[in-house]
């Protein structure tokens, strides 16, 4: 069908009747309710799948061209999914150009279906004048000359709304996906990156990487990097970016990734700005050393809440468990427990169904308050103060408020095994006391007489500071009843009235 352009459709539009411009009833109310600006109908969907919830597109008739005009004239539409084009080239480019580019209502834009030659450069006016665009989702084979036309449009159209990007299952490949990358270094907005399924490559990760590197104050929440072929040089690579950025999720599932790799993301674990609090890994055989990489890289972390795989998939056998535990709990000593993780909450499958039952009770334990007390008394039924003894007794009062704080953070809770730690603290507190005092006996007995040097004194002067005040107080008695008897007009002379002699006087014949 010849192209028709906007004036076409303006001449036409007032006096034209839905039923007559399309090849179906339920298009002809769909495109009714836009023109009426029906605030309801919010979301449309173009098909060439006969559906009477969607706007089905046939070989026949102009009705995307319709579609287009009223979509550009909307002022409440904010989803549009489009599955298929219909007509050709020509309808295709009007459907852009007259319609969707005209709209500035839309909030999330689908294109699931090839654009069958057209420049993705004709939306550029839509992503430049739109500013209510928040998601773009495309999942059709793109190829790289519509992937070049994809980074053009992002890479000169700075769109300040929009937050989500989704590339799912295109197959853009490496050449591909570093043009986009490259792009996306102008959209230092956006929050979510979907990436699945595209084959992005070494040189693909590394223009990621420094994309990522180059939005400096990124506000990047979401990067889905499932099933692209990823493995340790490619995440070594991307892992390099990641540094300085406000990740929270991080997907990478499906991926040939190894202990190697995994291990290079230690640096970015260990960083004080990082934020991610989930890290998936579904799908990958990465075994014991991957278990080892993420254990060790996990130390100290305050941010990782959740850290998904298959653990039937992942190859890790006790050693790799072992170092779950360790991470979560270190035995070694007292130290080593309390900087143990307590931030983490899963490890394994969503439900923890496969996860060994050691880690899972750890794990329970990170949701408690001031977990490192419970680890602690879990780990070491007979605390060791030995540590301790290096300042002597200065320690002492802290070792008090510990199990003051053991005991107070336990109160609340049910659990069988918690309970009897409960119960146990105050035998093990006198245990830890008796150790200072066995380890250090004579600096226990000067101490005591030390102490009691001190609470001799310091009653001398509590009894110093009470005579002070007395005596100041009896002056002030004298002084005052003196002032009492000039107001009198003095003593009385006479004997018979002794009641009235002064104090002062009183204390003298006394």
């Amino acid at each position: 069908m010849e192209r028709r352009d906007i004036d076409y459709y303006e001449a036409r539009a007032r006096d034209v009747k839905s039923k007559d411009i399309t090849s179906c009833e339920s298009n002809a109310k769909i495109l009714s309710r836009l023109r009426d600006q029906d605030t309801s109908l919010d979301t449309i969907s173009i098909t060439d799948e006969a559906d009477e919830d969607w706007f089905t597109l046939g070989e026949d008739g102009d009705d995307l061209g319709w579609l287009g005009y009223f979509i550009g004239k909307s002022n409440f539409l904010r989803e549009l999914s489009i599955y298929s084009w219909g007509g050709g080239q020509n309808c295709i480019e009007a459907f852009i150009i007259d319609g969707i580019n005209r709209n500035q209502s839309i909030e999330s834009l689908h294109i699931g279906t090839d654009l069958r030659g057209t420049s993705f450069q004709h939306l550029s006016p839509f992503f430049r004048n739109n500013n209510n665009l928040a998601q773009l989702a495309l999942d059709f084979d793109v190829g790289l000359e519509c992937a070049e036309s994809i980074a053009f449009a992002l890479g000169e159209n700075r769109c300040q709304s929009l937050k989500s990007l989704r590339f799912e299952g295109c197959n853009l490949g490496e050449d591909g996906f570093v043009e986009i990358a490259t792009a996306l270094r102008n959209q230092p907005q956006l929050e979510e990156l979907h990436l699945e399924r595209n084959n992005i490559g070494l040189t693909g990760c590394i223009a990621l990487g420094e994309t990522l590197r180059g939005w400096g104050t990124s506000n990047l929440k979401t990067l889905d990097l499932d099933n692209n072929q990823i493995g340790d040089q490619e995440l070594q690579a991307l892992a390099a970016g990641m540094t300085n950025s406000t990740l929270e999720e991080l997907h990478l599932s499906g991926n040939l990734i190894t202990g190697a790799g995994l291990r290079s993301l230690s640096d970015y674990f260990q960083s004080e700005s990082c934020c991610l609090t989930t890290l998936n890994v579904y799908r990958i055989n990465f075994g014991d050393d991957g278990a080892v990489a993420l254990a060790d890289a996990l130390m100290g972390n305050k941010s990782l809440t959740s850290l998904h795989f298959f653990p039937h998939q992942s190859g890790i056998t006790n050693a790799g468990w072992a170092a779950f535990s360790r991470l979560l709990c270190d035995p070694s000593s007292i130290n080593s427990t309390y900087h143990s993780n307590h931030i983490i909450e899963r490890i394994g499958e969503y439900e923890m169904n496969g996860t060994r039952l050691e880690i899972r009770q750890y794990l329970e334990l990170n949701g408690y308050p001031h977990p490192a007390i419970h680890k602690i008394l879990k780990s070491h039924p007979d605390l060791d103060m030995n540590p301790f003894f290096q300042l002597k007794l200065k320690l002492l009062p802290v070792v008090v408020n510990w199990f003051r704080s053991a005991r107070s953070c336990m109160m609340h809770v049910n659990d069988p095994q918690e309970m009897t730690q409960r119960r146990s603290l105050p035998s093990r507190k006198l245990s830890a006391f008796y150790k200072f005092v066995r380890g250090m006996p004579s600096v226990v007995v000067t101490s005591y007489w030390q102490q009691f040097v001190v609470n001799a004194q310091a009653k001398r002067r509590r009894i110093v500071d009470e005579r002070r005040r007395l005596e100041n107080e009896m002056r002030m008695l004298d002084y005052d009843e003196e002032a009492a008897w000039i107001r009198l007009g003095g003593r009385p002379r006479s004997e018979g009235n002794s009641n009235l002699v002064s104090g002062s006087k009183r204390r003298r014949h006394e």
